[in-house]
């Protein structure tokens, strides 16, 4: 049953709840399966798109390329399900997404999801490694009744400010020792070696509680959500 609400401290919608952390190479299913979590929930879901490419992705969303016109948006539907895809279509990619964590902080009440946030991750925020108005929703957002969701391709550029905030990782295919070698520390190094093994749309879902079970596509099936128990 989906639920909704203020949960044990943390606010949830559907599956999500507190920070998520989704990741894996290019063409994998990281975008459909932000897709599916979103498409669960009951409440808002904001979904930054900087890439500018997935309106194919979140069925029905209202398309929206400036601050001032998601603030009004955001504004007339507080309360209501939405669902908007932000594209930062010109100007400074930066720029839109403070922008963007400003908002979703000053309205609540949503899953925020961010695709590829370690375009938006980088020294150029100094010892954090994320624009301040994101560390402050990492840290604080449970305040303004907000969680989120992020994917990325190469989870070395996230900042640990963000992955040492998630309560659950959900880890497609990856092939690159390096990434391997990073998830060791959160997952172990028998679940980390398993990574390179998936198929396109499986992932290991990682909760911090035993191993990781192997979930997304069963083998000659269409079914994605499934999630096996252990290997």
């Amino acid at each position: 049953m989906t639920e909704r609400g203020f949960i044990d401290g943390e606010y949830q919608d559907g599956e999500l709840r507190g920070c998520t952390f989704i990741a894996g190479i290019r063409g994998m299913g990281k975008t459909t399966e932000m897709a599916r979590l979103l498409d669960q929930c009951l409440g808002g879901a904001l979904f930054f798109d900087s890439l500018s490419r997935h309106e194919h992705v979140i069925k029905g969303a209202r398309i929206i390329t400036q601050p001032g016109e998601l603030s009004e948006y955001l504004r007339i539907n507080r309360g209501r399900r939405f669902r908007v895809l932000y594209q930062p279509r010109s100007g400074d990619m930066d720029g839109h997404f403070r922008s963007v964590c400003q908002l979703v902080r000053a309205h609540g009440w949503m899953i925020f999801a961010v695709d590829e946030l370690d375009m938006l991750c980088g020294s150029r925020w100094g010892d954090k490694r994320m624009p301040p108005e994101f560390n402050h929703l990492v840290h604080y957002g449970r305040h303004e009744r907000v969680s989120m969701l992020a994917t990325a391709r190469r989870p070395m550029d996230v900042a640990r400010g963000f992955t040492s905030q998630c309560a659950e990782m959900r880890l497609f295919r990856m092939t690159e020792q390096a990434d391997l070698k990073y998830f060791e520390a959160y997952i172990g190094r028998a679940d980390a070696e398993r990574l390179s093994t998936l198929q396109k749309y499986q992932y290991l879902h990682y909760t911090g509680d035993g191993e990781a079970k192997l979930c997304g596509e069963k083998r000659g099936s269409s079914t994605i959500g499934y999630c096996g128990a252990g290997k």
